[in-house]
C-alpha cells in the first residue's frame, strides 16, 4: 500500500472532510466500486419505483379516463386550502387572459371548514374512521357520516369495475395493485 503524505502544502495541516487528493489512486478505485455498487442499487430502486407510478397511472386513466393524471397531480400539488385556492386563482387569472369571463374574486368571505367533506374525502381515501381530534360533538358526528358516505361512494366504484368485469374474472376488490392493474389493462385491450 502506498504512502500518504504527510500535509498538503499548507503548513502540514490535514485535509478537511471530504478532500480526497490524500486518497491513493487503489483507495479511489476501492471506493468508486462501492459507490457504484450503491448507486447501482438506488437506480434499480427508482426504475421499480416509476413501473410502480406508471401502473397506478394506468390503473388510474382506465378507472376514470383520459384525464386522471392531470387530476391526480393537481390534487396532490393542491393539497391544502391554501394550495388549492392558489391554483384556482392562477387558472382564473389565465382565463381572464384569454378573454373568457370569469369572476375576479375566487372567495368572497372566509368558509368555516366542512367536517361532513372531510370526513367524506377520508372515507373515499380508504383512511380509517378517525376525525381529527378537538371537534365539538356535532361536527365529530358529521365527519363520520362523510367518511362513511366516502366509504358508501368508493364501494360504489368497486361496484361497477366488478360489474364490467367478465364472471369468470377474480374480483378487483380482493386483488393487490398489480394484479388489478393487470386485470384492468387486460379488459382495456
Amino acid at each position: 500500500m502506498a504512502r500518504r503524505k504527510k500535509g498538503n502544502g499548507s503548513g502540514g495541516t490535514s485535509p478537511g472532510a471530504g478532500h480526497n487528493s490524500t486518497l491513493t489512486d487503489e483507495e479511489k478505485r476501492a471506493l468508486t466500486f462501492h459507490h457504484a455498487r450503491a448507486y447501482e442499487a438506488a437506480d434499480a430502486l427508482v426504475e421499480k419505483a416509476k413501473k410502480d407510478r406508471t401502473a397506478v397511472i394506468d390503473l388510474a386513466k382506465a378507472d376514470l379516463g383520459k384525464g386522471a393524471k392531470a387530476d391526480i397531480t393537481d390534487l396532490l400539488l393542491a393539497n391544502t386550502p391554501a394550495k388549492m385556492k392558489a391554483v384556482l386563482e392562477r387558472v382564473q387569472r389565465l382565463a381572464r387572459w384569454a378573454g373568457l369571463a370569469v369572476g375576479t374574486q375566487a372567495q368572497m368571505f372566509e368558509q368555516k371548514p366542512d367536517t361532513f367533506e372531510d370526513g367524506k374525502v377520508a372515507g373515499m381515501q380508504g383512511e380509517t374512521c378517525e376525525p381529527p381530534p378537538g371537534l365539538a360533538q356535532e361536527s365529530f358526528q358529521r365527519w363520520i357520516s362523510g367518511w362513511h358516505d366516502g366509504q358508501t361512494i368508493l364501494s360504489r366504484a368497486f361496484a361497477k369495475k366488478r360489474q364490467a368485469a367478465k364472471p369468470d374474472e377474480p374480483d378487483p376488490a380482493q386483488m393487490d395493485l398489480s394484479e388489478r392493474t393487470d386485470l384492468d389493462q387486460a379488459m382495456a385491450h
